[in-house]
């Protein structure tokens, strides 16, 4: 788990050095992921791989020409389930019956818990957003194993979601691109590593619950 130190010491990577990588510690960064919180075990989403040049050539050009596309060791695309389906479901449950074996009465109950509080709880662009959600828990995972292993890692949204779908054919697996992953080591002149962080104070972050009073009459 990543340390207040760990954190402190990552930061928004400008500039790579050139095709560093380090496959071991992001191949612990991407296990640490898979393992990370998901509603109801469903895990609607995933992590796609961009390691082919031309293939990151061309996320590049929908990536407003972001040189650390290229330049990174590594490039990922996380990616949420768009639509999630019943068959999603089906799906959960078998690798379930598989991992901890149920009876079929227990196998009826966890479908219909699923149906009824994932499917049938949201319309479909509530039930995008809960998938995008899950997405984004994995990616907060993932960034915190990286830190850890002292690799660095640099979340974007600043890309053409859509026209990365397309160019990836993720959308033929049912997934929408959410967020661009560079990962490597940043380089030495690198000027963003030595900037401050900027953060709110621990007594502006962190507040304590209270219930309002209301005023008698």
């Amino acid at each position: 788990m990543a340390t207040p130190e760990d954190m402190a010491r990552r930061y928004a990577v400008k500039r790579f050095i050139p095709g560093q990588r380090d496959d071991a510690a992001l191949a612990r960064a991407l296990e640490a992921a898979r393992l990370a919180p998901s509603s109801f075990g469903l895990h609607p989403w995933r992590i796609v791989r961009a390691e082919d040049p031309q293939v990151r050539r061309a996320v590049l050009d929908r990536a407003y020409g972001q040189e650390k596309v290229v330049t990174a060791g590594h490039l990922l695309v996380f990616a949420s389930r768009s639509p999630l389906t019943e068959d999603d479901v089906d799906a959960h449950v078998d690798l379930t019956a598989r991992i901890r074996p149920l009876d079929e009465a227990a196998r009826e109950k966890l479908r219909g818990t699923l149906v009824k509080n994932v499917l049938e709880r949201h319309d479909a662009a509530g039930l995008d957003a809960w998938c995008r959600a899950q997405c984004y828990l994995g990616l907060g995972v993932f960034l915190s194993a990286c830190a850890t292993l002292r690799l660095d890692a640099f979340p974007m949204e600043g890309f053409d979601p859509q026209a990365v779908t397309r160019l990836l054919g993720l959308d033929r697996e049912r997934l929408t691109a959410q967020v661009l992953v560079t990962a490597g080591y940043g380089a030495p002149d690198d000027a963003e590593a030595a900037r401050p962080k900027v953060r709110l104070a621990r007594g502006n972050f962190v507040l304590d619950a209270g219930l309002p009073t209301t005023a008698q009459a």
